[in-house]
């Protein structure tokens, strides 16, 4: 295996003192030679010398390291790059054979590689085999921060799992999709050096990528070898190895085998399953028909997009609320709580999760809860529906309750095909053109009677106006409507009708 300048001298210092000018991080260099005047240099070798006259040149071919043993080098000028010189009057056979050890190591580590892909071994094996060449913490991570592989990376329980699906590594990923040089990162080729941050270590990273889009990471943080060029090149080597096993599908990923995962993707994908046989599956599961469920569908952000978060959002959410079953659906999370077997109350699970929404910039739509297996699809419909009309009416929250925006909703499907002056009682329409022009106040009246339910003590306090003038009003307003206000139905009409003539002024405002 060839390695470069730099590596060899790195490994070199570990046995001797050495002064050296700037070496190449290429790996060019594939064995060691001893230096005789009567023969030419040859590329991509690693020469040592002794004699004390040599000169290099600007002649001599490119890619080779001239290795100066003796104390006749100490005050040698290092001109050229590529040259170490070790000052000390050292027999040529020890660093020879020193030579030759480094050599033999990445040899056998390349082979002990080699020999791995061809047992189509695991990806978990490539990286122990390489705490030969590079013992610091190692690890592959999918830029959706599933957890591939690792070796001495304090992971706790998250080997083969996803970095932050628990309450102690979310808040890594919130603070990675937030850092400006791990986004910048997405678009690295070859080895980089990633800074970390205040919860992140510094990494010496290398991207694997899939039709030109990084797919992978391969990175090793600080230990026993710098974080700098020295071992991008080995890193580089290691990431091809990774990669060929990655295209044979050697991994583990999140398990979308998990039979809840399966039913519900079944549920929101195909509107009409089969929902006796969806029942029978859930009741195998221990999801019983008797117990009663709840949906929240959370929206993800541009930044979650970017850094694709939704994986590791949907693993938080089902370690965090026991009983429920998180799956990605239209780039978005949609999560269902059995809420019988949940060990959470339901304000416990609405504490936990409004916290994370809220810590993580996201937003979420909550349906109702619901008995049984049949509404599982109309309890999405729900809570996406609750989520975006929530959001046009109160964009400034980021969690939404059906509750919150039911009559909104119904006066939105309402007015879909007729304007709300078509839809409203005719004569309250007439009735407030009226007030408009004559300043009689008797529009706000009506709405004010019927809102404090036709008392008149408290309809006349709310209008700071006399019980006799409150009373002559109304009698103007019956006669105008020739209605007496006993029946419930118009009642029920009339208020819809105040609410669909406030949601026209509000969006004539909004559109002004």
């Amino acid at each position: 295996m060839k390695l470069s300048a730099k590596i060899i001298c790195y490994h070199l210092q570990k046995s001797f003192s050495i002064h050296t000018s700037r070496l190449d991080t290429f790996p060019t260099l594939s064995c060691p030679s001893c230096f005789e005047k009567s023969m030419p240099l040859q590329d991509g070798r690693v020469y040592l010398i002794t004699d004390p006259d040599f000169q290099p040149t600007f002649h001599h071919p490119k890619n080779i390291l001239f290795l100066m043993i003796g104390k006749a080098y100490q005050n040698y000028e290092l001109s050229q790059p590529n040259m170490c010189i070790i000052p000390e009057d050292l027999p040529v056979n020890t660093v020879f054979n020193k030579l030759q050890d480094i050599f033999i190591l990445y040899d056998q580590w390349n082979q002990s590689l080699m020999d791995s892909r061809l047992r189509n071994a695991s990806i978990q094996e490539l990286l122990d085999l390489t705490t030969s060449i590079i013992p610091n913490p190692m690890m592959l991570i999918g830029m959706d921060f599933t957890i591939i592989a690792s070796r001495g990376w304090d992971l706790g329980d998250l080997s083969n799992s996803v970095l932050g699906s628990s309450e102690n590594t979310w808040d890594i990923v919130d603070s990675l999709k937030q850092d400006p040089h791990y986004e910048e990162a997405f678009y690295k080729t070859g080895y980089f050096y990633y800074p970390g941050n205040g919860l992140t270590v510094p990494s010496l990273c290398v991207n694997i990528s899939n039709n030109d889009k990084a797919v992978y990471r391969l990175m090793f943080s600080g230990g026993e070898v710098p974080l700098d060029d020295t071992f991008g090149f080995v890193l580089e080597y290691l990431s091809q190895m990774v990669s060929h096993a990655l295209s044979t599908g050697i991994m583990h990923n999140r398990d979308k085998a998990f039979p809840l995962h399966q039913i519900f993707i079944s549920i929101l994908t195909d509107p009409g399953a089969d929902y006796v046989k969806v029942s029978q599956q859930l009741t195998n599961v221990g999801w019983l028909s008797s117990h009663m469920y709840q949906c929240i569908l959370i929206q993800t952000g541009l930044i979650d997009q970017k850094n694709l978060t939704l994986n590791a959002i949907c693993n938080y959410l089902e370690n965090t609320i026991p009983a429920s079953c998180a799956t990605e659906y239209k780039g978005n999370a949609v999560l269902f709580i059995n809420l019988d077997l949940c060990t959470m109350t339901v304000q416990e699970i609405s504490d936990k999760i409004e916290g994370f929404i809220k810590s993580s910039m996201l937003s979420a739509g909550y349906s109702r809860k619901m008995l049984g297996h049949f509404n599982f699809h109309r309890q999405y419909t729900q809570a996406s529906v609750t989520l975006q009309v929530g959001k046009r009416k109160n964009p400034a929250e980021s969690i939404h309750y059906f509750n919150s925006i039911a009559l909104p909703y119904i006066l939105e499907q309402a007015t879909r095909k007729l304007p709300a002056y078509m839809i409203c009682h005719e004569k309250l329409l007439s009735l407030k053109y009226k007030d408009e022009a004559k300043q009689s106040h008797l529009y706000d009246t009506l709405r004010c009677f019927l809102e404090h339910n036709q008392n008149i003590a408290h309809t006349a306090s709310a209008l700071f106006i006399h019980r006799t003038t409150l009373l002559y009003r109304l009698d103007k307003i019956k006669a105008f409507l020739d209605s007496d206000l006993t029946d419930r139905d118009e009642i029920l009409y009339l208020l819809l009708s105040f609410h669909l003539m406030d949601m026209e002024e509000e969006n004539q405002n909004t559109n002004a």
